[in-house]
Order: structure tokens, then C-alpha cells, then sequence
């Protein structure tokens, strides 16, 4: 038994030739003597840096080295073999006989002699290129990712939406420039409690309602929030997220982003409150014309009636109602499309004043004054311009009855006319004064009964407009309004 154990090791000592596995390795081997001068170099290094074995042995291991490299391995290698006896993966790079360079790993380990003390150092390397490859593909992959992100980055800082992601479990983790305009912050402030505190209470629950279901379900977000901005007001927002999942199907992240929908939600609203004004403004001359029209039907046996001829006069008032209301609905419908077309030509301007004072229908307790320049000529549509006459006069009646005179002032200049409607009625707030000639805009009067679309002096706006001219007002509380235009006299 004994026998046959010795026999096969000596079998297996045949077998490995250390020598030959030290030449051939697939790693450079070389041995330094305490001063760092090469005993013993294999085959496999030599192959590298182009050398025989007689060019190197006998020589300082740090002559292959870069300047850099020689400080190093002097002033740190070689101390650090004496004093822990080994050395683990240390980065150089070695000059090869043609000056080309080989990066590599260095690992070491001290040789003691009977004293303890440093007899040699061995050494072995390994080729360090596909590492350097691999970091150096490794940085420029990280460089591109840096300024794809600071790319992406840009552009979500350009957007008006407030861009935002966030963790899987919810938590704030970007947010663009957009967010810390709005919210006047330095984008570090994503902490919930902020987020929270900018939504209006009442949309608070329900949000929150909504992003726990969201997290819970992982199914998208959306909500409408009212948000307060850095003046105090609140605005809405429509506020959405999607997830994003990996390759496995799991979630990592959330897209979102928080558009103002403010003029939206307003416009819609306004739309609402316009429909339901013109259903109430178009409701009430009809249902007065059906009552007139009932009472005139069982009096119509009866020609004589006294009562008839006050009938007609209030149902032709009611007829007269309804088609103004058409008119301003068809006009402003016009405007939209784009097909307010103009019929310019020329007009004298008292002559068409006279005919508006002469068409408009009213009370005898009222009295239209033109002052002026007379005989001014300008060339313009002159239906349109009487429309603008006609809707000024009626306001300056209809919003201010106590006001008995009103005033039309004619101003001629070299290149323009000025036509000036003044009343003596109680004048209009001046915050309210900018929006006078927005569309769907109304004055609350508590003096008048008249009510309207909100359309007249929008239509106006638009009719000077259109032939290069100004509109404006001057009021003051107490003290009336003059509501005038401009118009070029050759448009």
C-alpha cells in the first residue's frame, strides 16, 4: 500500500515540470533582490516587453517604469514589501523595449531569509488592458449618461409644466426649474409636507385618497388640485404620474408632470356662466312676447281694444331684444371664424352719428348732444362704426339712467378722428376698468336692470381693431364715463 502511494506520487511529480510552468504561465513572473535589481524573469514577461533575459536580469526592475511610476515603486512599493511582506494590485504601467506601454496589476510577496530578514521579492503581473478598457468604457459611458441627463434636464427646464419623478414608494427625487419658480424655492424642497401645504385644503384629501390608490395599485395618477402661487392666489393644476417599470415588470420610478390649467378650468367656466345667462337673457323677451302674443290672441276679435297698441309696442320692444341678443351671438361667432369681413367706404362721421341718435329708441327725459368737428370724413364700414356708436350710446342710457345728457364729442386730426361718448353716471371702479372689453365681461350694477351677454363692447373692441384703431375708457367714481375709438382716416 505504502508502495504503491510513493510510486504514484513520483508519478505525479513526472508529470509537472515546475520550470516550464513558471516560463509559460499565462502571467509575467520576475523576482527583485532587496534594492529592487531583477534575479529572475520568465519567459512570458520577457515575451511582453520584447526583452532576453540578459538584458534585464542584473538590472533595476524600476528603469521599465514611467518617471512616475519609478518614484512610486521606490518610495512606496519597496517599503511597503519590507514592512507587510506582501503587496496586492498595484496600477503601473510598463515600457516595453519599443516604448510602448503595457498596463498592469502588481502583486507581491516578501522572500525572509533564516534572520527574518527581506532576501527577495516575488513578483507577478497581470495584463491590466482589458480592466483599462473596461473602466475606460465604463467613464465614457458615465460621461454620455451625465450629459444625456443634463441634456434631458434642459429641456424639462424649458417646459411651462412642472416636470417631477419620484421613488417607487412615492418620494420626490427631481423636480425642474418650472417648480422652483412657482413655488419660489431652490428645487430642494420636495419634502411631502411642502407639496401638501401649496394645495388647496379641499383638494388635499382627495389627492392623497388618489396617490395611495396609485401606489397601492400601481395604475396611473391624475387629479385636478387648486395650487397656490407665490402672489397668495390659487390656481388649478391637473397634476398626472405614470410608473415605470424594469425589464422584470417591477416598479422603479414615476413620471409626472403638474400643467396650469387654470385658464382652462376658467374659460369652461365662464362658457358655462355665458350659456346660462344667454339661455335666461333670450328666455325672458320670448316668455314676455308668448304672454303678449296670448293676451293679443283673445283680444283679437275685438280691434278696438285700447290695449292693443300697447301690446304691439312691447312685443315689437321684445322682438327687438331677441334679434340684438342674435346679433351679438352671430357677430361674436363670426369673430371666431375669422369672418367679420368689412365694407369700407366713405363716411361722414356727423351724418352717421345723426342716424344712430335717430335710430336708437329712446325716453324723452334723455338728450344726445354731438359736439365737435363737423364734416369729418374718414373711410370705414359704416355699419360697423354705427354698431360701435349705437353700443356706446346705449350703455351710457343703460348703465347710468339718472345720467339726462349725453355727450358725443367729434375730435378731427391730420390722420385720425377721435369719437368720445360721455356720461354723467356713476363712473366705473378702476380695477374693473382693464377687462371692460374682454369678452363674457360684466359690470354687477345695482342701479341698472339690464344684464346682457357680456358681448357688446368685446364686439366693439374687435370691430376697431380690425380697421386700425384704438378703443378705450375714461371713468372715475361720481363722476361719469367717456368711452371713446380712434380710427384712421384712409384705412
Amino acid at each position: 500500500m505504502d508502495r504503491s502511494q510513493s510510486e504514484q506520487q513520483e508519478f505525479l511529480a513526472s508529470l509537472i515540470d515546475v520550470a516550464e510552468l513558471y516560463d509559460k504561465a499565462p502571467c509575467g513572473y520576475f523576482s527583485i533582490s532587496p534594492t529592487g535589481i531583477i534575479i529572475k524573469i520568465n519567459r512570458t514577461l520577457l515575451t511582453w516587453l520584447g526583452y532576453n533575459a540578459t538584458e534585464l536580469i542584473g538590472q533595476k526592475f524600476s528603469r521599465l517604469l514611467p518617471k512616475g511610476g519609478q518614484m512610486h515603486f521606490e518610495m512606496f512599493f519597496m517599503p511597503l514589501a519590507g514592512v507587510d511582506k506582501s503587496v496586492k494590485e498595484l496600477s503601473y504601467e510598463i515600457l516595453r523595449k519599443d516604448t510602448t506601454v503595457i498596463p498592469v496589476l502588481l502583486n507581491a510577496s516578501a522572500v525572509l531569509d533564516n534572520t527574518g530578514k527581506l532576501a527577495a521579492v516575488n513578483c507577478v503581473l497581470n495584463s491590466n488592458a482589458e480592466r483599462r478598457q473596461y473602466e475606460k468604457d465604463l467613464l465614457q459611458a458615465k460621461r454620455i449618461a451625465e450629459r444625456e441627463r443634463k441634456r434631458l434636464a434642459f429641456m424639462a427646464d424649458l417646459i411651462p409644466e412642472i416636470i417631477w419623478t419620484a421613488t417607487a414608494k412615492g418620494t420626490l427625487d427631481y423636480v425642474n426649474a418650472r417648480f422652483c419658480q412657482y413655488f419660489d424655492c431652490d428645487g430642494k424642497e420636495t419634502r411631502a409636507s411642502f407639496i401638501l401645504s401649496k394645495m388647496h385644503p379641499e383638494d388635499r384629501r382627495n389627492f392623497l385618497n388618489s396617490w395611495r390608490a396609485s401606489l397601492a395599485t400601481g395604475s396611473d395618477l391624475e387629479a385636478k388640485v387648486r395650487v397656490v402661487n407665490t402672489k397668495g392666489a390659487y390656481e388649478w393644476h391637473l397634476l398626472r404620474g405614470a410608473k415605470f417599470l424594469d425589464e422584470q415588470g417591477n416598479l422603479t420610478n414615476w413620471f409626472g408632470s403638474c400643467a396650469n390649467i387654470d385658464g382652462h378650468i376658467n374659460a369652461m367656466k365662464k362658457k358655462d356662466d355665458f350659456i346660462n345667462i344667454a339661455s335666461h337673457e333670450l328666455k325672458t323677451p320670448i316668455t314676455s312676447l308668448k304672454a303678449i302674443l296670448q293676451l293679443m290672441d283673445r283680444l283679437k276679435a275685438d280691434p278696438a281694444n285700447k290695449m292693443l297698441p300697447g301690446l304691439i309696442e312691447k312685443a315689437n320692444r321684445n322682438v327687438g331684444k331677441v334679434n340684438t341678443l342674435v346679433e351679438e351671438l352671430l357677430n361674436v361667432s363670426q369673430l371666431n371664424d375669422g369672418q367679420l369681413h368689412l365694407n369700407k367706404t366713405l363716411v361722414d362721421l356727423d351724418e352717421l352719428i345723426g342716424d344712430c341718435v335717430h335710430h336708437i329708441r329712446i325716453d324723452q327725459q334723455y338728450e344726445i348732444l354731438t359736439v365737435g368737428d363737423k364734416g369729418v370724413t374718414i373711410f370705414a364700414d359704416a355699419g360697423r362704426i354705427e354698431q360701435v356708436i349705437n353700443n356706446f350710446i346705449s350703455n351710457a342710457i343703460k348703465y347710468a339712467p339718472d345720467s339726462k345728457q349725453v355727450l358725443v364729442n367729434i375730435t378731427g386730426k391730420p390722420n385720425e378722428i377721435f369719437v368720445e361718448v360721455t356720461d354723467q353716471g356713476p363712473g366705473v371702479e378702476t380695477d374693473k376698468i382693464p377687462y371692460l372689453f374682454d369678452r363674457y365681461y360684466q359690470i354687477e350694477n345695482k342701479g341698472s336692470k339690464y344684464s346682457g351677454l357680456g358681448l357688446g363692447l368685446y364686439i366693439c373692441a374687435e370691430i376697431i381693431k380690425r380697421h386700425g384703431g384704438k378703443i378705450g375708457v375714461n371713468s372715475k367714481l361720481g363722476k361719469g364715463s367717456t368711452f371713446y375709438f380712434s380710427l384712421p382716416r384712409q384705412g
